[in-house]
């Protein structure tokens, strides 16, 4: 299990999409974190989440929290993990080597999984460096507490399950366009409807429930519980991908 994870990270690091879709988060949340303090302190235009004096932890974090724009870039980069394979039809060869499809899926959900907290503790100290920067260069107070840090360190654990959940989804549907567009649409268009249409239900799903528990914004459940549903709903969609992949043909 050790050599096919480690044949995972290997993949990871001399293909260009890892690094694309870095760069990509990094540089929106960059530009997030720059215009809610560039426009906080605007009437006339401001955007969703602006504070216009950083004083406590709270408005501290709420500017940091712009870094969960990171969970949607691992879902994607996870859901083209197995998918991706068939679409450069490398699947029989690495069934081949690896006769055992469970064994494969488990390596990759792992391999990304740790990728996936990687890629959100980069696309967190873009933020940083830019909100410290800010508060410094204006020689205001950075409120830099043991709340903010606690939100930092959930942050990547919510990027990581992430990625292992779109994991499970590109084992269960091989082609890469249709994993990643349902991917994407099930945190984007399904769960906002449902959440307009059935809050009570909708705090239990995956990324409006258990997602927004582990950084903190949930009602009802803690960040503890929330990694436990998460995982819940990790388990169950891998294991879908699983069966899936295990009955399906390779050609």
């Amino acid at each position: 299990m050790t050599r096919l994870i480690g044949a995972e990270w290997f993949k990871l690091r001399t293909t260009r999409m890892y690094l694309g879709l870095l760069v990509a988060a990094g540089g929106i949340v960059v530009l997030v974190t720059v215009l809610q303090f560039a426009l906080g302190n605007s009437s006339s235009l401001t955007i969703e989440g602006a504070s216009t004096v950083i004083e406590t932890e709270a408005d501290l974090r709420s500017v940091l929290d712009v870094s969960g724009v990171a969970v949607l870039f691992t879902l994607v980069l996870g859901a083209t993990a197995h998918a991706g394979e068939h679409r450069h039809h490398t699947v029989a060869t690495t069934f081949l080597l690896t006769p055992s499809r469970s064994r494969v899926v488990v390596a990759k959900v792992v391999a990304y999984t740790v990728a996936g907290a990687v890629f959100g503790l980069v696309v967190e100290a873009a933020a940083v460096v830019v909100a410290v920067g800010w508060l410094a260069a204006t020689g205001t107070a950075i409120p830099f507490g043991s709340t903010v840090v606690a939100g930092l360190a959930l942050g990547p654990v919510a990027t990581g399950l992430a990625a292992g959940f779109g994991v499970g989804i590109g084992a269960a549907i091989p082609n890469q366009l249709a994993a990643v567009l349902i991917a994407f649409g099930w945190v984007m268009v399904a769960e906002q409807l449902l959440s307009g249409l059935v809050p009570d239900v909708a705090q239990w799903l995956p990324f409006t429930g258990a997602g927004a528990a582990i950084t903190g914004q949930h009602p009802e459940i803690g960040a503890a519980s929330g990694v436990g549903l998460f995982v819940v709903y990790l388990v169950a969609v891998v294991a879908v991908g699983i069966q899936v992949t295990r009955s399906r043909d390779v050609v």
